[in-house]
């Protein structure tokens, strides 16, 4: 199904933020993370924590939180001025969740629910941490998700819908992104 996301794509090599899809490495395009993914997969493991007790994925759901109120404050800055601030401020926060999640690999049972969320940040990391190279990236990709909503609410989701939905997923990215960098 891979084929089907580089052939689409065939010849494109800008940005295109994704989700942990593994067909778009096989694309020519710069991967961006979606950190929304990130903290979702950490949430799923909040989920399955003993109530009312607080842990690993307490800790990562915060500190992503913390790079997202970053995201808040420079929303209305210049694609330069976002560059310089996340160097500044939300550079150090990524590297320390970096350094937490390798901490916290050799730590957690690979399939807890929070070892699973680990395991899929650290294979994700190189795209994760892509929006900080450009002021023009966005630390997610909420908004082409929003826009490819309304085309599969209610479907029933088997193959086709799946692998139709992440064309147009990656055709509404590529659009976004192609307007960005007009």
């Amino acid at each position: 199904a891979g084929h089907c996301a580089r052939d689409y794509l065939q010849g494109y090599r800008g940005y295109l933020h994704v989700d942990g899809y593994a067909g778009y490495n096989l694309t020519e395009a710069t991967l961006v993370g979606c950190f929304a993914h990130a903290r979702r997969k950490f949430i799923e493991a909040q989920r399955a924590q003993v109530k009312g007790k607080t842990g690993k994925a307490d800790w990562a759901i915060n500190h992503i939180r913390k790079l997202y109120r970053i995201e808040t404050d420079i929303k209305d800055k210049s694609p330069a001025e976002k560059q310089v601030q996340r160097r500044a401020k939300a550079k150090p926060l990524v590297d320390q969740l970096k350094a937490w999640l390798d901490k916290s690999a050799l730590h957690v049972p690979p399939k807890s629910a929070v070892g699973k969320a680990i395991a899929y940040n650290l294979c994700q990391w190189e795209k994760l941490e892509r929006y900080l190279e450009d002021g023009h990236l966005r630390i997610d990709n909420n908004r082409a998700e929003r826009a490819i909503k309304p085309f599969v609410i209610g479907r029933n989701y088997d193959h086709f819908d799946i692998m139709q939905t992440s064309f147009i997923y990656c055709f509404f990215s590529a659009i976004s992104l192609s307007l960005m960098s007009t």
